[in-house]
């Protein structure tokens, strides 16, 4: 089976696998207890915190160990709103942010969430935003760095430093960047969050990075008396070696995007009528978002599901949700092209051939629907 769903969860590093069972094994005391076995414990934690900390550019008491980017986002939001924001004061999001961000936003600051728009390749438009920054200064902005399912990159380095010539806090959903493109300048961002899945590391753990310290659970003090509750070590080791594999490798981006972007002119020639979201944008070199011009999206991911090829309706966390992500509605694509949107993401260890593989798989999957609508329609005695 041909994974391209990276963008939902990429499969754990084998050094990772191997990382989190030593630490199951061996370093499973509690970090927080004060025996030796504890203390060898927390060390070690601090020693992963040191390590990410020192190559983001941030000081380690400002990164908070949790379950993931949503519970971050979550955790960022409903803090400030508690805390950091003055009552009735707006806060301004993209429209097409994680249902982490949106869905949070709306609960904790209920009509006082001012969404800024995207232009129709999902790219935040920049004058908008400095003109709603100019009508009131919000209390907070929230960016993603990189849209999950189109794989656009959003300005959030020009967005970060406006916020900051303002004193307006910014915060970041770094989730798909992280272990793709280079890290460098998240320190510039109030703050910032992501999680290890995303880059071969183990699920379950993530990072909030705030340059003011918050807190969103009370319980034994742990983690600076933030996030209370006992940390997950092993999954914190795993997420350390998966990012100090991400932190040194090779990888060559720009073959990487050539072969997804020979992969999207195939479908061009093969498929008339195809879209592909955010083609004219600066995208992640691994995500193609495509809108197929016939069929739901359910039925091209069933058809390739059984040539052998794992893609994705879209964003995951949507997925199991009534409701389809605001994207299509964002962009200016209507209900009918919302439901044929099918989302392709590789990562590091996908092949030219695998590509070569999917595209000619989107080829017969068309012609095995073209087929079964045909034969529907005939009756037989």
């Amino acid at each position: 089976m041909a994974y391209f769903d990276n963008n939902s969860t990429t499969r754990p590093l084998l050094e990772v696998l191997q990382a989190v069972q030593i630490a199951s094994e061996i370093s499973w005391a509690n970090p927080s207890s004060p025996h030796r076995q504890g203390i060898r414990v927390r060390a070690l934690m601090e020693k992963a915190r040191e390590e990410i900390a020192q190559s983001l550019a941030v000081e380690p008491k400002t990164l908070t160990f949790t379950s993931g980017a949503t519970e971050s986002n979550n955790a960022i939001l409903s803090s400030l709103a508690k805390d950091g924001s003055e009552p009735g004061k707006s806060i301004l999001v993209s429209a097409i942010e994680h249902p982490s961000i949106l869905e949070t936003a709306h609960h904790c600051y209920g009509g006082n969430v001012r969404l800024i728009p995207v232009n129709s390749d999902g790219v935040l438009e920049m004058e908008d935003f400095k003109k709603l920054m100019d009508l009131e200064l919000p209390g907070l902005v929230s960016l993603m760095a990189v849209h999950n399912e189109t794989g656009v990159l959003q300005p959030w380095q020009e967005v970060a430093d406006f916020c900051k010539d303002r004193g307006v806090w910014f915060h970041c959903d770094a989730t798909q960047w992280m272990g793709k493109l280079d890290h460098c300048g998240f320190h510039s961002c109030s703050s910032f969050s992501f999680s290890a899945h995303k880059f071969g590391g183990p699920k379950g753990v993530g990072v909030l990075v705030s340059s003011e310290p918050v807190s969103w659970i009370k319980g034994g003090g742990q983690e600076a008396e933030k996030r209370g509750g006992t940390e997950n070590f092993p999954g914190i080791e795993g997420m350390r070696v998966a990012w100090k594999h991400q932190c040194i490798s090779s990888s060559d981006y720009g073959k990487l995007e050539d072969w997804r972007n020979n992969f999207e002119q195939s479908l061009f020639t093969q498929i008339p009528g195809l879209k592909v979201i955010g083609h004219k944008a600066l995208r992640l070199w691994n995500t193609s978002l495509l809108c197929l011009p016939d069929f739901e999206n359910v039925q091209w991911v069933s058809k390739l599901d059984k040539l052998g090829f794992s893609v994705s309706t879209g964003s995951a966390c949507s997925t199991a949700r009534e409701h389809p992500s605001t994207l299509a509605g964002a962009i200016g694509l209507s209900k009918a092209e919302g439901r044929r949107l099918v989302r392709v993401s590789s990562y590091s260890d996908t092949t030219e051939q695998d590509w070569l593989n999917l595209a000619n798989a989107f080829v017969e999957a068309l012609l095995e629907l073209e087929s079964e609508r045909q034969n529907a329609g005939v009756i037989t005695l």
